[in-house]
């Protein structure tokens, strides 16, 4: 090994680590997820990780975003490898979404130094969508509380002047997962107000959400949609798939 490679191994190993897979209760897919250190990141170890070069569109984006981006088309490859993709790439599309290979669907999020990918053959799964989110302060949550709720949603954080962080993260990450599970039927950005919690339940990790406006002919308003959630760590993780 030449000492250039070396040095390139030993900083990849630095930059993406603790790669493993995790379950998500009712999905016939794989999720995989990793943590990265973007202050170790190097466009050098780009082909390392995802066999070939940053897409032109990433070239101009800070050393952050090509951290994340190299990190969630990581374990994107990882969850295609073990579901015996041939094809590993996943593209981008409009609005930056994911185009997966043929025959496959999934989702891509990350958040502080963690990123995660679920992936499922599409004759199993319509589309699935997950988001890890980190956890609001109490001066964001209280800042941003007035854009991410509808009227229906406030029963769940109390007032809107001290919202609870924990409970408008959740419902954020949920809306986030709604909207990745329903843009390649809907193919274009919709924003919170477009849907409500309808429940949620802590004692067993789930919630419910409703449409609260026609979106498509086929999703309709007052169409409910169920979803998953665990509180992480650093913040809380969301998932809703549609099967077929």
């Amino acid at each position: 090994m030449e000492v250039n490679d070396r040095v390139l191994s030993d900083s990849t190993d630095l930059y993406i680590k603790h790669l493993s897979e995790r379950k998500i209760p009712g999905f016939p897919g794989v999720c995989f997820q990793c943590e990265f250190s973007v202050d170790r990141y190097s466009d050098d170890m780009v082909n390392h990780f995802l066999g070939t070069d940053l897409p032109d569109s990433m070239n101009r984006a800070v050393a952050k975003r090509r951290a994340e981006f190299v990190a969630g088309r990581y374990v994107a490859r990882r969850a295609l490898m073990t579901l015996g993709a041939t094809d590993l790439s996943v593209g981008i599309g409009e609005n930056r979404a994911p185009v997966w290979p043929e025959s496959f669907t999934g989702s891509i999020s990350h958040a502080q130094d963690m990123a995660i990918c679920a992936v499922a053959d599409s004759d199993r799964v319509k589309s699935v969508g997950i988001d890890v989110e980190n956890m609001l302060s109490e001066k964001v949550a209280a800042d941003i509380v007035g854009s991410i709720l509808t009227e229906e949603d406030y029963q769940f954080v109390g007032s809107s002047s001290h919202p609870d962080p924990r409970m408008l993260t959740l419902i954020f990450s949920a809306k986030e997962s709604l909207f990745k599970s329903l843009y390649s039927d809907v193919g274009y950005y919709f924003g919170f107000d477009a849907a409500n919690m309808v429940s949620i339940d802590e004692r067993e990790g789930s919630f419910q959400v409703e449409l609260a406006q026609e979106l498509t002919p086929a999703l309709r308003q007052g169409l409910r949609f169920e979803g998953g959630f665990e509180y992480l760590q650093m913040g809380v993780l969301t998932s809703i798939i549609r099967l077929r």
